[in-house]
């Protein structure tokens, strides 16, 4: 998933919440519109982190499987001789 993606797709659920909050509260929904675009920067600044957080992840697991192929190469090459 790409950063745009993200960011977007997180950024609009939050202008959904939004949305979905004030029509609960039965508050007319699009009367402060700064709020819709607070709301989707800091949703849109969450989905960033968890991009972030996901592309550190995945290097963490490449770097431990990396090590893994390594040490199951070198123990069959101990069990070999």
């Amino acid at each position: 998933m790409s950063v745009i993606t993200s960011v977007s797709g997180f950024a609009a659920f939050g202008v959904l919440v939004r949305t979905y909050a004030l029509g609960l509260q039965k508050r007319p929904i699009f009367s402060n519109p700064s709020s819709h675009a607070l709301t989707a920067g800091v949703f849109g600044a969450v989905g960033y982190f968890v991009y972030n957080l996901q592309e550190r992840q995945n290097q963490l697991i490449a770097a431990r499987k990396e090590v893994m192929v390594k040490n199951r190469a070198r123990a069959e090459e101990l069990a070999a001789q």
